[in-house]
């Protein structure tokens, strides 16, 4: 047994045109009716109100209101009645007296009956227009009082124009607006047909269900993406925001992109759109790597996808690699150090110089004795305690002098301070400050640290004898990934150094010495400041 095949479902483009088609046709016919009975309203009102004029008019006629007083008034009325019947078009011209006996009438036959109509209003003095029956079939009638030339109501006017004759004009306005509304569907058929093409070319061919899969997988792309990912329009309007980008920005991603810092980056981009862009930007108080993608339609950016990653993920790896670095330094230091000094006892036994050899021994435990007992004594955190005795190889094999302030003490160390970070603020400072002291006074380098946790802060003075900087130089200084140096990549260290001291909720400054050089100040709260 055969059965007959399901219908094919309509694409996206024969739904379009047959969407359009129906709208259009439907419109039409409302337009055509709607037009048609304004039309059929407008003929009847002004066929009335033609009506009427020629009733007030016949009304009036003095020959008309004379022969009311004659013993036949019909003999003189009916030929006038007739020839203003002729001239105003109507299909009839009624006069009666107050009775409603006819004296005119356009059958002669029916002059002197009685009128089929009422003559209530008119003879209450009122003209009136109906559409009614009569002798001659339906009709829109006026009726108006004849009044004499004592104003007392002697008779009654009645014109009339037979609905057939209206219909007729009706219909022929009717038929023009149709013609004009098939007219119009002639051309909007193949109208729709374009735009539907055309719309369907713009969606790459596609139908709504691969449109909405298509969405939905891309949403769930991009919710499942760690980052914070936004797409923004030439407008800085949000085309799209997963998650994590809503949770960064907040309020600054509702509708239109109004945080300042990105605002300014996709300027930058926009700039050179063929190519990616990355940077670092605070945002929110914290620090975030944000990479732009450009949006290509035609060769021509018409957007950008902004990816925004913290950047304390980079630091994390970052600060693991300082940290490899720094003690690959302090171990690469006091093996050069200790070597040179092995070097030194040796030559002065081979000299069997053993007084200046105990001597000299002596002074070189001394002195790391007397650091590591100071530091031990005054610094209550081992790692603190390590990276400053690092620092002081460090500043030995730069031939450059390290030392500390008497009474310097940082005892008062709460559990709640990260040692790491400090390490990474102190560590970076005091790299800078003795590349400064070496790179202008060579064999003379010094630089000098004093620290103290009296108060509610703990504060550390690091000062060098180098060439100092210049209002110019401090402020470019301090801006994010800004370096001195000229040779490799540099400045990655003092941001770093600016966002560990950021999670410390500590503060730096810098100021240059009366002597030259200049003293960077740390100052790290004890607890964290509401």
């Amino acid at each position: 047994m055969a059965f007959p095949r399901k219908l094919k479902r309509l694409g996206l483009f024969g739904q379009m045109t047959a969407l359009m088609a129906i709208v259009l046709l439907v419109s039409l016919l409302l337009v055509t009716v709607f037009f048609s009975s304004i039309i059929d309203g407008m003929i009847e009102r002004t066929t009335g109100e033609k009506a009427l004029a020629a009733a007030e008019l016949i009304a009036e006629h003095p020959d008309i209101i004379d022969a009311f007083a004659d013993q036949n008034p019909a003999a003189r009325i009916q030929p006038i009645a007739e020839t203003l019947r002729k001239r105003t078009g109507a299909d009839y011209v009624v006069i009666a007296n107050t009775e409603g006996i006819r004296y005119s009438h356009p059958h002669e036959n029916q002059i002197g009956q009685k009128t089929e109509t009422s003559n209530e209003a008119p003879l209450a003095g009122k003209s009136t227009v109906f559409i009614g029956n009569g002798i001659l079939g339906e009709a829109v009638k006026a009726k108006t009082p004849i009044f004499n030339r004592e104003g007392n109501i002697i008779g009654v006017s009645s014109v009339g124009f037979l609905t057939t004759e209206i219909k007729d004009d009706i219909l022929f306005y009717q038929l023009r607006v149709a013609g004009f509304g098939g007219l119009a569907l002639l051309i909007g058929i193949p109208g729709a047909l374009y735009i539907a093409r055309r719309v369907k070319k713009l969606i790459f061919g596609l139908e709504p269900e691969e449109i909405s899969r298509a969405f939905s997988e891309k949403q769930a792309i991009l919710e499942s993406v760690g980052d914070a990912t936004l797409a923004v329009g030439p407008d800085l309007q949000i085309l799209s925001a997963n998650k994590r980008a809503r949770v960064i920005l907040g309020s600054h991603v509702d509708g239109e992109l109004t945080e300042p810092q990105l605002q300014a980056f996709i300027k930058q981009a926009a700039e050179n759109p063929e190519k990616m862009t990355q940077q670092r930007l605070l945002i929110a108080n914290t620090l975030y790597i944000v990479d732009a993608a450009p949006i290509l339609a035609k060769h021509a950016a018409i957007g950008f996808v902004l990816t925004i990653r913290p950047f304390s993920e980079v630091e994390d790896l970052a600060n693991e690699l300082l940290e490899i670095k720094q003690h690959t330094e302090h171990m690469r230091a006091q093996t050069h150090e200790y070597l040179n000094k092995l070097n030194t006892l040796n030559g002065l036994l081979l000299l069997e110089k053993y007084e200046e050899a105990k001597a000299f021994m002596k002074a070189e435990v001394t002195e790391l004795q007397e650091t590591v007992t100071f530091l031990m004594a005054s610094v209550k955190d081992p790692l603190i305690v390590a990276a400053l005795l690092g620092k002081v190889n460090r500043a030995k094999e730069m031939k450059a002098a390290l030392t500390f302030a008497e009474g310097s003490t940082w005892l008062d160390y709460p559990a709640t301070i990260k040692s790491d970070h400090v390490v990474t603020v102190i560590g970076n400072l005091i790299d800078n400050a003795l590349e400064a002291a070496v790179a202008h006074q060579g064999a003379n380098a010094h630089v000098h640290i004093a620290f103290t946790d009296f108060g509610n802060d703990m504060i550390m003075d690091i000062e060098d004898n180098g060439k100092g900087m210049t209002p110019k130089e401090e402020a470019h200084y301090l801006e994010t990934g800004a370096t001195s140096k000229s040779e490799g990549q540099h400045g990655l260290g003092l941001t770093i150094m600016q966002h560990a001291l950021h999670q410390l909720h500590g503060t730096w400054f810098m100021a240059e010495r009366p002597g030259g050089g200049m003293r960077m100040t740390i100052a790290i709260p004890k607890h964290k400041r509401l």
